[in-house]
């Protein structure tokens, strides 16, 4: 056996180790150690993610907000133990964790056919419902495009779902965990606030030119000042 074919299955236990990791087996309602529903502060703690990193995405009519994990920095992570998760984002609607986001690390799942993905998630989540493009191979992009994702497979049970996608660029796969019920709040909170950000940007640009003309004004002043008092005809 060549080094290339021994390095698939190598990869590939360490990825169902990676993804099985603290996890009840086919429990959907969770990724790893962290629950569907969980605040933002129990999240940041059980994964050691850095919580003043978050990334506030609205304020009104709900509150939106990231927190992105690097499981591979982790101080926590076994240095024994290979971790494919490159990047974790975990999306909260007013305080209540409702999508988590997995990109693992592309030199990590080289080799690794949609099949070898699968399976490895099923191992956490169960049977998979796969859609026609996990027969087929790499992931293309559309036209005009550089980049592109294709679903893979589903989990799913009427309360969560996590889906497998395959990307073009970089090449590499991603998992997409959601609570179907928060996904909806939040879905529909960004749609308004979206709508909300159309509505009000003519005052806001108003209150900036306002704003911004106040400046100009006491900075000339300020200047003006100065000059006329140092000024000898």
């Amino acid at each position: 056996m060549t080094t290339r074919t021994m390095r698939v299955p190598v990869l590939l236990c360490s990825f169902v180790l990676a993804c099985s990791y603290s996890a009840a087996g086919q429990d959907l309602s969770r990724y790893r150690d962290v629950v569907f529903g969980s605040s933002l502060s129990s999240v940041a703690a059980i994964t050691g993610a850095n919580a003043t990193a978050v990334k506030v995405i609205h304020q009104r009519p709900a509150l939106i907000q990231e927190l992105t994990w690097r499981p591979q920095y982790s101080v926590t992570r076994p240095l024994e133990r290979s971790e494919a998760a490159q990047e974790v984002v975990f999306r909260f609607h007013d305080n209540e964790l409702f999508s988590v986001t997995v990109v693992y690390d592309p030199r990590l799942v080289v080799g690794l056919t949609n099949t070898d993905m699968i399976d490895a998630v099923s191992v956490v989540y169960g049977p998979a419902t796969r859609t026609p493009a996990a027969s087929q191979g790499a992931a293309v992009a559309p036209p005009g495009m550089i980049s592109g994702s294709t679903a893979l497979a589903r989990w799913q049970n009427p309360e969560y779902e996590f889906t497998l996608m395959r990307e073009v660029y970089p090449a590499t796969y991603r998992l997409i965990g959601l609570s179907r019920q928060l996904n909806t709040r939040a879905r529909s909170a960004e749609t308004e606030a979206t709508r909300l950000d159309k509505e009000e940007a003519p005052r806001r640009e108003a209150e900036q030119a306002a704003a911004e003309a106040a400046r100009k004004s006491a900075a000339d002043e300020k200047t003006r000042t100065s000059n006329k008092g140092a000024f000898r005809p």
